[in-house]
């Protein structure tokens, strides 16, 4: 479909303006539109009416006309009168930010959770529209008198129930998932794993850094969905990672992205849940972005947004390929060309186990009994079996692991 992508940079608002229409032209395109003509202006404010001024108005039907759009897309948020009206004056339909994200959601979903989560949003969204519809039609077919008023309320009450019925049948069938999911959780937790939630900006690479983990460590689970794209997948994902001896549970969550209408952070709650509840999160920032500083403030605001405002963050800065020279403070990696993963993997285990140590030792067969004794207790990996004896990793609490001390591998 061919559309106009519209904007108007707000004088009063924060810079970054550029970016933010590139990311809603990449918006449109995720979305399998092609954007034929682009048309802007500057304002202190939109016209409650029209959202453009007068002048520019005719000079976006002109645009239009042109190039035979045959929709409208506008960054900026739209009242539904606004959109209608505009749309009157377009000939074709118009639509804004939000709607263009609910769109991109109902496309993406694949589970059956992420498309009843997609589905609540959009008719809690769309109520207010369908709504307004009606009762601009009853208004225009009863030509102002009061004599037939009251069909215009009953059939707005009609919809307005059918709305809800709908919506309250959604949030019992997502209630019995996440009863599910809290059920799948307490398993988990029984476990005692540790948790880590891969966070960011959209298309930052965390699906790619999951599938690079698990094909480097041992792990349980399939690869993950990854493709170039805005919300590639919209589904949390989690695997069972086995890390330098260290056990863990992964979790891939939804990207985040600016200005994420407030309905499908309540509506993705579940799912962002899995942020929430981590003790570890790993912030994966594509480096190669000019505005990836502010892309960071937008994901450490939905952050704490979601309540996950205050669980430790390491920063993951992908593409590092890309770049020239290393400014911030965080790991720097390459998930394309595989680099950085090493040092990614020490912090990640500092930080996760900051009480726990690690040594290198020998043990000899006739004192394997004591490796026996604290397996319960200490993470032991065997790194290589001698004729005396074998080398192992013993990692876990300080006062275990000085038990091991005697048997201590002296690097030299």
């Amino acid at each position: 479909m061919r559309v106009v992508l519209a904007g108007i940079d707000l004088k009063n608002k924060a810079n970054g303006f550029d970016y933010l229409m590139d990311e809603t032209k990449n918006l449109c395109e995720a979305c399998n539109y092609e954007v034929v003509g682009i048309i802007t202006q500057s304002a202190n404010s939109l016209d409650p009416k029209t959202a453009f001024r007068k002048g520019k108005v005719e000079e976006c039907k002109t645009l239009v006309d042109e190039v035979e759009a045959e929709l409208v897309i506008f960054h900026n948020a739209l009242s539904i009168q606004c959109a209608n009206r505009l749309a009157n004056i377009f000939d074709v339909p118009v639509i804004d930010r939000t709607t263009l994200i609910l769109q991109l959601f109902s496309l993406r979903a694949r589970s059956k959770q992420a498309k009843l989560q997609t589905e609540l949003a959009r008719l809690e969204y769309d109520l207010p529209q369908a709504l307004t519809d009606i009762n601009e039609d009853e208004s225009h077919e009863r030509g102002g008198s009061a004599y037939n008023r009251g069909a215009g309320e009953m059939r707005s009450s009609i919809i307005e129930r059918r709305y809800k019925k709908r919506i309250s049948a959604l949030k019992q069938e997502l209630k019995k998932i996440q009863n599910q999911y809290n059920q799948d959780e307490k398993r988990r937790t029984k476990t005692l794993l540790k948790r880590v939630g891969l966070v960011g900006y959209t298309n930052a690479g965390k699906s790619s850094l999951m599938n690079l983990l698990l094909n480097k460590t041992s792990a349980l689970g399939k690869e993950v969905f990854t493709k170039d794209m805005l919300f590639a997948t919209l589904d949390t994902s989690v695997r069972s990672i086995t890390m330098k001896g260290y056990q863990f549970l992964l979790y891939d969550t939804v990207g985040f992205v600016s200005d994420l209408p407030h309905g499908l952070i309540e509506a993705f709650q579940s799912t962002l849940d899995a942020a929430r509840d981590a003790d570890l999160l790993l912030h994966v920032i594509d480096i190669s972005d000019p505005n990836w500083k502010e892309k960071e403030e937008i994901t450490i605001k939905t952050l704490e947004t979601i309540q996950a405002g205050d669980i430790p963050i390491l920063r993951i800065f992908n593409k590092a390929d890309l770049i020239d020279s290393k400014e911030a403070s965080g790991i720097y990696i390459s998930c394309l060309n595989k680099t950085g993963i090493e040092d990614l993997e020490d912090k990640l285990i500092e930080m996760l186990y900051p009480n726990e140590i690690s040594r290198k030792c020998f043990i000899p067969y006739d004192k394997m009994a004591l490796l026996h004794k604290y397996e319960s207790l200490l993470s032991i990996e065997i790194l290589e079996s001698l004729d005396e004896g074998m080398k192992v990793l013993v990692q876990g609490e300080k006062k275990y692991v000085d038990v091991f001390d005697r048997y201590e591998i002296k690097e030299r």
